[in-house]
């Protein structure tokens, strides 16, 4: 199948959906002013996408990106690479240091972002060639095409929608509200939404907190507008959010030291009574002198009896339980 020709007259929707339909296998090169995207059809279905700008791995830079593994870590893996067979991510994977899931992650993110930005080109050259390409700097993938152009297609509706909610990316979410079945069920709480929503700590941003979360930029950002307008959680700008977090333990300081104000004052006045008044009760420097009189006189009569062994008459006894 001979296709050749410019995006003016045949748009890359109409392309992969001729590929899909004659279940072709041959590699659709796609070149626009910016780069140059060669995919790969196998009997209509895509099995990998490869771009000519990609200097590096590009699941590598995401992975980076979100702190998923670390510089020195990949760094070391590229050293080894170079000494033997094994690719980079085979060699972290072994070494424990990477979920093969989030290599999977990370590449899916690249190839529907990259099909999100081709399906709006209105400028570009497309060919096919038949036959099997060399897919060594490919990355793999495997996508029904009808699928990807229905998802694209409505990515594409409603961004416009979603785009107008967005909040700024360096904004701080935090959580208002947890999220139960009764909200999920009644709002539509994805996983990808869940997924989001338990990545917020107070602290992150949103930037922060999509890219930790290997979502495509779309799925993220619709989750944010989704949880939003739930009203599970809002956004303050970053300074103003430790502002905030600053304030309140202002507050609860000085809340605490207003309390405690309250029971010195108390103490104080209860010192003052016991010092002006003379209570009947209080320490012995504060007895009122006629209670402190008799205290004395009846330690003076129990020492008598007891040095000169006298005991109490019935009489006596009865009238002093009397």
């Amino acid at each position: 199948m001979a296709l050749l020709g410019t995006l003016k007259g045949f748009g890359v929707t109409d392309i992969f959906q001729l590929i899909s339909q004659q279940i072709k296998t041959g590699t659709l090169v796609l070149t626009s002013p910016k780069y140059k995207i060669s995919i790969l059809f196998q009997e209509g279905i895509i099995k990998g996408v490869t771009n000519d700008n990609w200097a590096t791995d590009p699941r590598a830079k995401v992975l980076l990106n979100s702190g998923l593994i670390g510089e020195k870590e990949y760094k070391a893996a590229l050293d080894i690479q170079k000494k033997g067979s094994s690719k980079w991510e085979d060699i972290l994977i072994s070494q424990g240091k990477l979920e093969k899931t989030l290599l999977d992650k990370a590449a899916n993110i690249i190839i529907k972002e990259i099909f999100l930005d081709i399906f709006q080109w209105k400028e570009g050259s497309y060919r096919f060639e038949d036959g099997d390409p060399d897919t060594e700097a490919m990355l793999s993938c495997h996508i029904v095409t009808e699928n990807l152009i229905l998802d694209t297609l409505r990515i594409i509706d409603e961004w416009p929608l979603i785009k107008q909610k967005i909040p700024p990316v360096d904004y701080c979410p935090v959580v208002i509200t947890p999220i139960t079945e009764e909200i999920a069920k009644k709002n539509s709480i994805t996983a990808e939404d869940a997924h989001i929503f338990d990545l917020i700590d107070g602290k992150k941003t949103i930037e922060t907190i999509i890219r930790e979360s290997l979502e495509t930029s779309f799925d993220g950002l619709s989750a944010f507008v989704k949880l939003i307008d739930a009203s599970l959680i809002e956004v303050f700008p970053k300074e103003t959010k430790e502002q905030i977090d600053a304030s309140i333990t202002r507050q609860a300081f000085w809340k605490r030291i207003k309390n405690a104000s309250v029971y010195i004052l108390l103490a104080i006045c209860i010192a003052g009574l016991i010092t002006i008044g003379h209570p009947r009760v209080g320490p012995n420097m504060f007895f009122n002198p006629v209670i402190k009189e008799y205290i004395k006189t009846q330690k003076d009569l129990a020492t008598l009896y007891t040095t000169q062994r006298i005991r109490p008459s019935n009489s006596n006894a009865n009238n002093h339980a009397h």
